[in-house]
């Protein structure tokens, strides 16, 4: 048996590792951070060059494991700032420990943004006017804003959005919430599930940046979203560990793309929204 068997992907057509370096990637959307050291073996074998952690801090304060967790996390922000930066989970449901949560970790703290995750206390998702403080918080402080969104269908009787979560926000909401506020940077996340109502949805809003992690592989989703938003106004997420690269390059490398333009999707539209709060943050980039 010959044991120095190495795949190599360019005899496949595949991009090598040192060419998805020179890509720059910056992944918006890391799920590994429970498991830092472990995940980063595959990122680093991708040749990614930053990740962006949504799950910092993600317990409450009325939780028994949170100051531990909160710890935790501050540890691996300030001990790998070479390759590693955090947003905190926000609650439109808890307006007021959301407020206080973005001084201590944003304002006070190691956190570069807010994360608007799929789920809530309450029935309150990003367009409700409970949002309004939190992002004009979050403009104050030059804070990344995620939105998590989907379209699920369901419900009785069946419609578009009836499968939703509580709490759970649609890209109709992001909209609604970008209408609110033109001049802050909103980032739609997982293209809405349901990427072609989920584009259209926001494509006429230029303050809004559409990042597809998640859900199938599906050829022409980028293309379509190029057509009709641009490539100014795409980034990237990979999702590990729970999707594999592979799945969220492929997306990419799909679509019919230059090289400037997969690189301007890849890195250099994140890197315009994100540095500057990164600047002021001692991040060497």
């Amino acid at each position: 048996m010959n044991k120095s068997f190495a795949f190599n992907p360019g005899k496949f057509g595949l991009p090598t590792r040192e060419e998805l370096v020179e890509l720059r990637i910056w992944d918006l959307h890391y799920h590994g951070i429970n498991n830092h050291e472990t995940v980063m073996k595959y990122v680093n074998r991708m040749g990614v060059e930053r990740v962006f952690s949504l799950d910092i801090g993600r317990l409450w304060g009325d939780s028994p494991e949170a100051e531990i967790v909160s710890e935790r996390d501050r540890k691996l922000l300030r001990e790998n700032k070479d390759h590693l930066a955090g947003l905190i989970r926000i609650d439109p449901s808890r307006v007021d420990e959301s407020l206080e949560r973005m001084r201590e970790w944003i304002q006070n703290g190691p956190a570069i943004g807010i994360k608007y995750a799929n789920r809530n206390q309450e029935d309150i998702n990003c367009s409700h006017p409970n949002n309004d403080p939190i992002i004009e918080l979050a403009d104050q402080l030059g804070a990344v804003i995620y939105i998590h969104t989907w379209i699920l269908v369901g419900g009785e009787p069946r419609r578009i959005d009836g499968g939703m979560k509580t709490g759970e926000s649609t890209p109709m909401d992001v909209a609604e919430l970008a209408r609110r506020f033109p001049d802050v940077i909103l980032i739609c996340g997982h293209q809405g599930g349901d990427w072609e109502p989920g584009i259209r949805a926001i494509r006429a809003f230029e303050n809004v940046f559409l990042e597809f992690s998640g859900g199938d592989p599906e050829s022409g989703a980028v293309d379509f979203a190029v057509q009709e938003m641009g490539v100014n106004r795409l980034v990237w997420g990979g999702h590990l560990p729970s999707r594999s690269y592979a799945n969220e390059l492929s997306k990419v490398f799909d679509a019919d793309l230059n090289h400037e333009e997969r690189k301007k999707i890849f890195g250099s539209n994140l890197r315009q929204i994100a540095v500057p709060i990164m600047r002021k943050k001692g991040y060497d980039v």
